[in-house]
This record gives structure tokens, C-alpha cells and sequence, in this order.
């Protein structure tokens, strides 16, 4: 109401974005707190300290907003060439424990030849299992398919 009201004063705009990040609509929140901003600086243009506080607020939201819209986490599992299908199991089960925001699916690749990403701590030779949960089961059953299915093999 208060932006129907007076939509010029930065304020305004402020208090909006201040309500949307309380119900964790981040990246709403991060348009209204630019708006803010700009509105600021537009009106005021005096403060810039105010300026930057309110830039910085901005960015801060749209970081959250991304850091939100995760739809899949990872967690690889040190695999022996030893019982496939009961080490699967184990990596799913351990998955569903360290990553319940992500259960919607969970797939653990079944071929276990992964390598740890670079920057991580490995021992050489080493194989993982790769699981991945997803928080959309459409798009956790839409990789599984495509990781899984046979690829024809041409000649030469």
C-alpha cells in the first residue's frame, strides 16, 4: 500500500523487501531492495554510504536467492569392486541421511568409476560412487534416464 501510495520514496520499496525476504521470496526481494536503490540514489544521490549499504543488501539477497534455487546435491562414496548393488543401497541410504532436503530422487550411477573433483583430498586410483538426489523428481528421473540409457555404437 505504502508503494501505491508514494512508489518515489526509496523507503517504500525498502520496507517491501524487507517483507519478501521474511517470506523467503529472495529474489523478489532483491528487485525491490534495487529499486530502493536506485530510487535512492535518484532522489538523494547525497549519501552514498547509504548508497553502497543498500547495494550491498541487494547483492546479499540475490546470493541468497541463488544459493535457494540449488535443485540437486552430490556426495560421492569410496566403492571397491566388491558387491555393487549393496554398496548402492548403502550410498543412497547415507545420502537420504546428509542431504534430506534432497530425497525427491536419488540416483547413484552405477558404472562406480568416478574420480573426486579436483581441488578435493583423494588417494590415487581411488573410485567413487556418484549419487545424486534431486528436490524435483521429474528432473532427477530426466537425468537418470539420460545417464543410464545406451548410446548406439558406430563403426569406424
Amino acid at each position: 500500500r505504502s508503494i501505491i501510495q508514494n512508489p518515489s520514496h526509496f523507503c517504500n520499496h525498502l520496507r517491501q523487501a524487507a517483507c519478501f525476504r521474511c517470506l523467503h521470496r529472495y529474489s523478489e526481494a532483491a528487485r525491490s531492495a534495487m529499486v530502493a536503490q536506485c530510487l535512492y540514489v535518484l532522489a538523494e544521490g547525497a549519501g552514498l554510504q547509504t548508497s553502497d549499504l543498500l547495494q550491498l543488501y541487494w547483492q546479499a539477497l540475490t546470493q541468497e536467492a541463488l544459493s535457494g534455487e540449488v535443485s540437486f546435491s552430490a556426495l560421492y562414496t569410496p566403492f571397491e569392486k566388491e558387491d555393487k548393488a549393496d554398496k548402492i543401497k548403502e550410498a543412497n541410504k547415507a545420502f537420504a541421511e546428509k542431504h534430506p532436503d534432497y530425497v525427491q530422487h536419488i540416483f547413484t550411477d552405477p558404472h562406480g568409476i568416478h574420480l573426486l573433483p579436483e581441488k578435493a583430498e583423494s588417494h590415487p586410483g581411488q573410485q567413487y560412487l556418484l549419487t545424486l538426489g534431486f528436490r524435483n523428481k521429474e528432473i532427477g528421473r530426466t537425468v537418470e534416464k539420460f545417464v543410464t540409457r545406451k548410446l548406439p555404437v558406430f563403426p569406424g
